[in-house]
């Protein structure tokens, strides 16, 4: 088994590419933001910005509610991430200042990551020519679809990590016998903390270090440890969740996998993961055929395969995420942070290549060796990020380069200036309506009534709003599916409409003036809603 290098901790190499992807991801994250008011604003994915409510709600004495009213609902999927955002919103920093501290902690967390990927293929996954786990590092480090959905505030970057460092633990148990039984019991109790579906990565790393006798070198009162950690971040959450939130799954749960067809669901997540595989074709495709063939030889090839199969399976079977479409992003939260390992394994297998020529052919030297390896990782970099052979590689290329503001931030803008303007005539504490539920909940002091059905019991149980069939299974969108205004008017009964969609133009005005809504400044407010007087109200920017 090969054994570690010699020499320093943070090789030259390692860290030129931790410095590059440092500045890269500084000035990303500056792209990010924008300027309202004279003040320069930091925001977050809306999903991650919903989390972010909860936790400024919990610091603000609220509880964990994202309404600020009423039973609390569970409309987050990341406990972990969400417990993290607390102390930064415990801070004595303004609002529009907190998100930058969650994505520089995202940043630390992904450069964190490539030490771990340097380490993993190193010791494992490459031979004996230094610097052979570079291609891996720079894969990883280059790869957008994962710094996208990091660095713009989701929990992406943090289960990167986490499945990457199981990955490493458990070729540490099989393929040297070592006893870091505990250490991978606490990053799978952290994982499956992070997010329900990491159980995926638990149930195969366990299952792949036991199937290899990883654990004959475990004593069992150590066994027992690592079995009661995971066992309590398990039931411990599940604990809390029912005693909460009285439900024993996320509402997320609800809102995303009932009520939906399931042949819409498999189609839609087959096509979208169709576009993905032909996105990731050719990085794809040489892992596979490469590493099938040393499946018996190599066993350290058998767990990445099988967390990315895995996954890729999940993605399918949710029926993708909901933003598939955006050509900016190519893969997806549930495929992003395994993607990683297929690079991992790319590196491993071009390393065998090498090898093989250096023994079949006694001329090619080392040299050689290294243009050949650069030539293969430019290729793979320009693949896996749509820059060659790929009808929007110019718009790629932009993307990468964050030439142009990244997917959805000109939305946040302007879902926050619409907030802002609807802050200068409605007076504090009143109850609004929105279908963004991130910005709108945690830049506010209001009650916020959710009319996609995140954090609502009701609207997630509900069928889809639209009829879903299998001619039209393209305009399913997960979690973007359900509404109910007649619910939202009777029991909710909103003081204003931040938002107004899936409503016919023609029809909006009847419709909220027979329920007693009348226009104020570009919004529907209820009749006999406190303003603010105009005396009192922000005078408008500019």
């Amino acid at each position: 088994m090969n054994q570690p290098f010699p020499g320093r901790w943070l090789p030259p190499a390692l860290a030129a590419v931790l410095v590059a992807f440092t500045l890269w991801g500084a000035w990303f994250i500056y792209r990010t933001s924008f300027v309202i008011d004279g003040e320069r604003w930091f925001v977050l994915f809306d999903d991650a910005m919903v989390s972010m409510a909860y936790a400024r709600n919990l610091v603000e004495g609220y509880g964990l509610n994202w309404a600020r009213e009423g039973a609390p609902v569970e409309g987050f999927t990341t406990p972990l991430w969400t417990a993290v955002m607390v102390p930064v919103n415990a801070l004595p920093v303004p609002a529009a200042g907190r998100s930058l501290i969650v994505q520089l902690l995202a940043l630390a967390v992904l450069a964190l990551h490539l030490v771990v990927v340097k380490r993993l293929t190193e010791r494992f996954f490459a031979g004996g020519e230094r610097r052979s786990w570079l291609p891996a590092v720079v894969l990883t480090a280059a790869y957008y679809p994962l710094n996208y959905w990091g660095l713009i505030g989701m929990e992406t970057a943090l289960q990167a990590l986490l499945a990457t460092g199981a990955v490493l633990l458990a070729c540490e148990m099989v393929e040297e016998g070592s006893d870091r039984t505990v250490a991978l019991a606490v990053v799978l109790a952290l994982a499956y903390s992070t997010r329900m579906d990491m159980a995926l990565l638990a149930a195969a790393v366990v299952g792949w270090v036991h199937v290899h006798g990883g654990f004959r070198a475990t004593r069992r009162s150590r066994l027992a440890l690592g079995a009661g950690i995971v066992v309590a971040a398990v039931l411990g959450y599940q604990l809390f969740r029912v005693l909460y939130f009285g439900a024993p799954l996320p509402n997320t749960y609800y809102l995303k996998l009932t009520g939906i067809p399931f042949e819409v669901r498999l189609l839609r997540g087959l096509a979208t993961y169709a576009d993905f595989f032909r996105a990731h074709a050719l990085p794809l495709l040489v892992v596979i055929l490469g590493a099938v063939p040393l499946w018996r030889q190599r066993r350290r090839y058998q767990l990445p395969l099988v967390l990315f199969g895995l996954y890729s399976l999940y993605s399918v079977y949710v029926g993708g995420d909901g933003w598939e479409e955006a050509a900016a992003v190519r893969a997806n939260r549930f495929l992003a942070f395994v993607m990683p390992l297929v690079f991992v394994a790319f590196s491993g297998l071009l390393d065998e290549l090498l090898s093989w020529l250096g023994g079949l052919l006694p001329r090619f030297s080392a040299h050689a060796g290294r243009y050949v390896a650069i030539a293969a990782t430019a290729l793979a970099l320009g693949a896996a990020n749509g820059l060659w052979f790929d009808p929007a590689a110019a718009e790629h290329w932009r993307n990468l380069v964050v030439a142009e503001r990244p997917m959805l931030v000109p939305s946040h803008e302007i879902v926050l200036r619409d907030l802002r303007k609807l802050e200068r005539v409605l007076a504090p504490g009143a109850r609004v309506a929105t279908f963004w539920a991130g910005v709108p909940a945690y830049f506010s002091d209001y009650r916020m009534v959710d009319m996609y059905g995140y954090s609502d019991a009701h609207v997630a149980r509900l069928p889809s709003a639209r009829p879903l069939r299998v001619n039209n299974y393209r305009s399913y969108r997960p979690g973007h599916s359900k509404w109910d205004y007649g619910h939202v008017f009777r029991d909710q009964r909103p003081d204003a409409f931040l938002q107004v969609w899936h409503v016919d133009d023609a029809t909006l005005p009847a419709v909220m003036r027979d329920r007693g809504y009348r226009q104020v400044a570009g919004f529907w407010i209820r009749d006999g809603t406190p303003l603010l007087p105009p005396a009192r109200a922000d005078p408008p920017p500019g």
